[in-house]
């Protein structure tokens, strides 16, 4: 069962707003601009640790995922890892909703 701290329904909202922020990552000819993106990480962040609190597997998984500290290729990675953001958490609303059932 999840611990939520906020309702389900504004858990679900809230993750939903930021699959949709994607959209408003700055693009560059090579791919996503990386601070920009780093920027859309934090707030995506902080959106989970408000639903799960920062001590739970879902916060600590999204911190851990792949950000490089070089800047090589970085605009292309920034793409990568965004579709590996929203790949979970699309997880996390279907686990969510299964947790409704």
């Amino acid at each position: 069962m999840l611990n939520l701290k906020i309702p389900h329904e504004n858990a679900i909202l809230q993750i939903e707003e930021r699959i949709e922020a994607i959209k408003t990552i700055k693009k560059n000819q090579y791919g996503l601009e990386y601070y920009d993106f780093i920027g859309w990480c934090s707030k995506t962040w902080s959106v989970i640790d408000g639903i799960y609190g920062s001590d739970d597997p879902h916060s600590e998984e999204l911190r851990t995922i792949g950000l490089s500290n070089c800047s090589c290729n970085s605009h292309m990675q920034a793409v990568f890892l965004a579709e590996v953001y929203h790949s979970r958490l699309l997880d996390f609303i279907n686990e969510i909703r299964k947790s409704c059932e």
